[in-house]
């Protein structure tokens, strides 16, 4: 299980300027809540590099946990066919909400293993 944080200490980071683009592709997330619990949500995926992702995530994760990401490829990118990335990545910040009813933002480093696979469907 992993240990929760008080928003007000944690410090404020700043994210280096990073070579990636900005996407919005469909996506799905899984892995623990804070609790240990299991979860799966459809999401957005915002930005993306070799070395991380960013996206918005209602569902409340712990920093330094595992998620693992199924990223919907664009039909010209995967040649008409329906593939998808999968891959996996640690939690390195959360961006909390203001209140403002926005969704928090995730943002993972990426394992350097990935799969495309077609979709069963």
């Amino acid at each position: 299980m992993q240990s929760r944080i008080s928003w007000e200490s944690r410090p404020v980071r700043r994210r280096p300027a990073e070579r990636g683009f900005k996407l919005s592709l469909p996506m799905t997330v899984e892995g623990p809540d804070p609790d240990g619990d299991f979860f799966h949500e459809e999401t957005t995926l915002s930005f993306m590099s070799h070395q991380g992702a960013l996206f918005p995530l209602q569902s409340p994760v712990a920093l330094g946990s595992r998620l693992k990401l199924v990223i919907a490829l664009p039909p010209k990118l995967a040649e008409g066919r329906n593939l998808k990335l999968v891959v996996k990545g640690t939690i390195v910040d959360v961006d909390p909400s203001d209140g403002d009813g926005a969704t928090p933002q995730v943002a993972i480093r990426l394992e350097a293993r990935y799969i495309i696979q077609a979709d069963a469907a």
